[in-house]
């Protein structure tokens, strides 16, 4: 059913490495997902609270910091089931 939902075509850049001014380089792929405005107040990994206003679901494993649709992410949740396995991320982009 989760595949029925992740419809759209979204462009992840994932850091591959930094070049040698110490900047991040990207793999880019394009991966299924959802994605949908919010308005949610979030923590990011630095300890501050933010509104974010873009809400993206995927079963790709994104991390903070990567980019989708060239907005960055700011912070991953999963979605654990019953089990006790991951069935999807909620990725939280600025």
């Amino acid at each position: 059913m989760l595949e029925n939902y992740t419809n759209q075509n979204l462009t992840w850049q994932s850091i591959e490495s930094g070049n040698e001014y110490n900047e991040p380089t990207y793999m880019t792929t394009t991966i299924k997902g959802r994605k949908e405005t919010i308005n949610k107040r979030i923590t990011t990994q630095q300890g501050q609270e933010i509104v974010v206003n873009t809400l993206v679901i995927t079963i790709m494993p994104i991390l903070c910091n990567d980019l989708i649709d060239g907005k960055t992410v700011i912070s991953v949740e999963s979605a654990v089931d019953l089990d006790g396995y991951i069935r999807w991320y909620e990725v939280y982009l600025q």
